[in-house]
């Protein structure tokens, strides 16, 4: 006797066994099994079967039917069926967002002054709003968030400049994130005992340097500035790159190499200014600055006595900034020009209408054949060189901000 395992049946032969297992019936129990589901027998199985055959044929009559209803309607048809329903959902709840504020602000007391009938429009309109929207048909996810930045567009007219920076102002300290000095300013929750350690993993895993650190006064105080530049602006460091959040930051510092205090242009030495002391370098300047007033002091006195030994006009000479003129006519020029002077130029003279023509009809012979294979030759060559010349420049703009920036410590 062979037996199935699987539906407990005993068949007489091994012809009939295989033939079970390639059953239906058979295939359905070992998935039951699969599920931890006691087997069934096969008088159940088959009332299983006969109603989902039932089923599926009850499905194609209504999809048939429905198709053929739908049969006249075109794509293009059905499409413009929809935007118009999605439109008239939107209008109908701007329509209801523009009644509640003109409700507002007619019961607001003082309507003429926007700070005070603010709040009330926006207190007043959310009930109302919630109210009137149970009789309008629920719209889609993507209707309900359209709906609602149009609302928020509506009521951001009504602001004046002062109000909507006091707005995004306070919702930036809202959602201000606080990073200790311990803590890293480019990983996420990385955290150290001590400050100085913080700077060390910044300054080797991430190339955080800090510049003039010779004249630096508050270190502290500049890696606070640059962790709320991070965490409350949610701003590149680097770049000035504005993200959505403090994660989107990070990633944009660390993929780009911005982990660097920018120190290059006059403006972004004098954002940090405030952290440095360079008082100890003017005393330098004062020197430098006394003595240049000496020498000053001494060309007033040499100038005082030159006043007094004047010459008179006639034996004073002028330059046009080549040749030294004299009042005796002559010209000197300067030893720097000296190759120019010592060229021996043929006298210019005036040629005769005849004269003219006979010069110009011989220069014609020594003018050279133009050969076109060899001008095609150094014209492709020049374009080659020009296509290279481009494509150097077009790769070194792409990858100038990818570089990494470390800057050894021994050179400032």
């Amino acid at each position: 006797m062979f037996t199935c395992n699987t539906c407990f049946l005993q068949f007489p032969t091994p012809e009939d066994q295989r033939a079970h297992m390639k059953s239906d019936w058979h295939r359905y129990n070992l998935k039951r099994r699969v599920a931890n589901l006691p087997s069934i027998n096969e008088d159940l199985f088959n009332e299983k079967v006969q109603k989902l055959t039932i089923n599926e044929e009850q499905e194609d009559i209504a999809e048939k039917s429905q198709s053929g209803n739908n049969k006249q309607i075109t794509k293009k048809e059905q499409r413009k069926r929809e935007k118009e329903a999605l439109l008239e959902k939107k209008r109908q709840i701007l329509e209801i967002a523009r009644k509640n504020m003109l409700k507002a602000s007619s019961e607001s007391p003082q309507p003429e002054i926007k700070s005070e009938s603010e709040s009330t429009t926006a207190a007043e309109q959310e009930p109302t709003t919630t109210e009137k929207q149970e009789e309008v048909p629920a719209p889609a996810p993507a209707q309900e968030e359209s709906a609602t930045t149009k609302i928020t567009e509506a009521e951001l007219e009504t602001l004046t400049d002062d109000q909507l920076a006091e707005r995004i102002l306070a919702q930036k300290v809202a959602n201000k994130v606080e990073i200790p000095l311990e803590t890293c300013l480019f990983c996420n929750n990385t955290s150290f005992p001590t400050f100085e350690e913080c700077i060390t993993h910044m300054h080797k895993s991430h190339g955080f340097f800090i510049p003039e650190q010779k004249y630096l006064t508050d270190k502290e105080g500049l890696v606070q500035y640059m962790a709320e530049k991070i965490g409350l602006g949610n701003v590149c460091i680097g770049c000035n790159f504005q993200g959505r959040s403090i994660h989107a930051v990070r990633a944009h510092m660390v993929a780009k190499r911005h982990c660097c205090i920018p120190y290059d242009s006059e403006n972004e030495k004098l954002e940090i200014s405030e952290f440095y002391d360079f008082t100890s370098t003017y005393a330098d300047a004062d020197e430098v600055e006394g003595a240049w007033e000496d020498v000053e002091g001494e060309e007033e006195e040499e100038g005082d006595e030159d006043q007094e030994d004047e010459v008179l006009p006639e034996e004073v000479s002028y330059s046009d900034g080549v040749q030294l003129h004299l009042p005796s006519g002559l010209k000197i020029g300067h030893r720097s020009l000296a190759r120019y002077f010592k060229q021996n130029l043929k006298p210019e003279r005036v040629l005769s209408e005849g004269q003219g023509t006979v010069i110009a009809a011989e220069s014609r012979h020594m003018m050279k054949i133009a050969d076109r294979a060899a001008l095609l030759e150094t014209k492709r060559i020049w374009k080659s060189e020009k296509t290279d010349l481009d494509r150097n420049d077009r790769r070194a703009a792409k990858f100038i901000n990818n570089q990494p920036h470390y800057r050894d410590q021994l050179l400032q």
